[in-house]
């Protein structure tokens, strides 16, 4: 089971940690795309699973793995609205959304992928689940 998984097993269902997931898109064009899909994704309420998606299908930096063809086929092959989608991914609904994030990430100093703030303090790294499990619980008392 991965880390995010278990936080939210062990953390966001029994209510104790809200979890904000925020877009950093710094990787060019493709990354932009990516992240304002996950959004298109996240109006028909199946943010998680593109996301999931987005990362199984990763293939480097803007080698075409995220074109807007792709992001589109991914979201077929969730069963998402293809039409809604498309409208919303074509017509760059949530492209500010993106932008401000990624922004925002700046602004507090994020310099890689993935961040996390934990009460406002960041901690960058792919940390694995105790680590996280020993920080939360040290602010939960």
């Amino acid at each position: 089971m991965s880390t995010a998984r278990q936080i939210d097993e062990a953390y966001v269902k029994t209510g104790q940690v809200r979890v904000v997931f925020k877009n950093r898109a710094v990787l060019g064009p493709e990354s932009v795309w990516a992240a304002e899909a996950a959004l298109c994704a996240a109006d028909q309420g199946k943010f998680w699973q593109y996301h999931d998606k987005l990362f199984e299908n990763w293939a480097g930096e803007n080698q075409g793995a995220f074109s807007k063809a792709n992001l589109k086929r991914f979201a077929s092959d969730l069963g998402l609205d293809a039409g809604a989608f498309g409208s919303c991914l074509d017509g760059d609904k949530t492209l500010t959304q993106v932008k401000n994030e990624t922004q925002e990430s700046q602004a507090r100093g994020v310099h890689g992928t993935p961040s996390f703030f934990i009460n406002d303090e960041l901690v960058e790294g792919a940390l694995r689940f105790e680590e996280f499990r020993r920080v939360i619980d040290s602010l939960l008392r």
